[in-house]
């Protein structure tokens, strides 16, 4: 039982360390970029997404590295300016 809870408290640690360390990256290295496809009112819906700043999405070791959150974060951000 004692092995189960310090498992827990790792995975717990670890993910709040992934997170947090997101949360600093997102405010200091990536920036979101609006993108607006076809005619003003007449086109797809808004599509936002999460690049470095002054390189293109996908670039850079710190963009690998966040990637699921990155796509849970812009899944999220699409869905609501999408209603």
């Amino acid at each position: 039982m004692l092995k189960i809870s310090k498992l827990y408290l790792i995975v717990l640690s670890v993910a709040s360390l992934y997170l947090l360390s997101y949360a600093i990256a997102r405010v200091t290295v990536f920036h979101t970029v609006e993108n607006y496809t076809g005619v003003e009112g007449k086109g797809k819906p808004r599509q936002d997404y999460i690049a470095k700043k002054d390189r293109p999405a996908g670039e850079g070791w710190e963009y690998q590295f966040y990637l699921p959150v990155i796509k849970l974060e812009e899944g999220i951000v699409n869905f609501f300016h999408n209603i």
